[in-house]
């Protein structure tokens, strides 16, 4: 994979007209996409499920090397667009690297609440209607769910309560979240890092800014574990050299 982080050149490849009116409790939906088009139809169709009224999709294709698939993100996009406040379909001009791709998305987003999600994992009906009350009752800058993991790998994620010191020793928290806009923008969005843990680097962030994130202890969604990830090519040969990028980046 070939990655540029500084590149931000994109294309509109599919995109609704915008509503005049934003709904308050709008979420966007935002997605990076790079090579998984044996999966997102599974999540685009969880997405449609959704128990919440009002969302926004955001999807961002990575110059994935199977051009197709992007045909058929779009084409599904137009079959279910009624469902959504309005969809759009970008496609990165070259690969740059899922950070730069979710920060794409976030730039798009009208709506002041962002559901990060991959395009290989499942969220369950009922995750963003209650992802979205927790992170209003609670008051809080974020808010994640526990995961089941699905595919090569079954059992139960390693979610559990936000825990600074905790979370300094290592990451035990998916990106699979919701998070206000404003949060996203004031820790500065995803930082590309190469071989990834783009993830654990991002709540560090919210870690530094000492903000209020909340854990939403159900399952609401299912991870894919599978040999084509990144997490298995690229982040688990890394490891010790990530470790000691974390280490520079967020010292004690």
């Amino acid at each position: 994979m070939t990655v540029n982080p500084w590149n931000r050149r994109y294309e509109y490849v599919y995109q609704t007209e915008e509503s005049e009116r934003t709904p308050e409790d709008l979420i966007s939906i935002c997605i990076p996409h790079f090579n998984y088009g044996d999966f997102i139809g599974e999540c685009l169709d969880s997405v449609l499920g959704q128990t919440h009224k009002n969302l926004e999709l955001i999807v961002v294709d990575d110059c994935s090397e199977d051009i197709s698939s992007v045909s058929v993100i779009s084409d599904w996009a137009d079959r279910n667009k009624t469902r959504f406040h309005n969809v759009s379909i970008i496609r990165n001009m070259r690969n740059a690297g899922p950070s730069v791709s979710r920060n794409i998305a976030v730039d798009q987003a009208a709506g002041e609440f962002i559901l990060l999600v991959d395009a290989d994992n499942i969220l369950f009906p009922r995750a963003a209607e209650k992802l979205l009350s927790a992170c209003l009752d609670g008051g809080f800058d974020a808010v994640y769910p526990q995961i089941t993991e699905m595919g090569d790998r079954l059992g139960l994620g390693h979610a559990d309560i936000w825990d600074p010191d905790r979370l300094r020793k290592g990451n035990y928290i998916d990106v699979t979240s919701l998070l206000r806009k404003k949060a996203f923008q004031l820790v500065g969005g995803f930082s590309h890092i190469e071989d990834g843990w783009e993830d654990y680097d991002f709540w560090m962030k919210f870690v530094r800014g000492k903000l209020d994130v909340g854990f939403l202890p159900e399952i609401l969604c299912k991870y894919r574990v599978h040999k084509t990830s990144r997490t298995s090519r690229e982040a688990l040969p890394a490891h010790f050299d990530l470790e000691l990028i974390m280490a520079f980046r967020h010292p004690v």
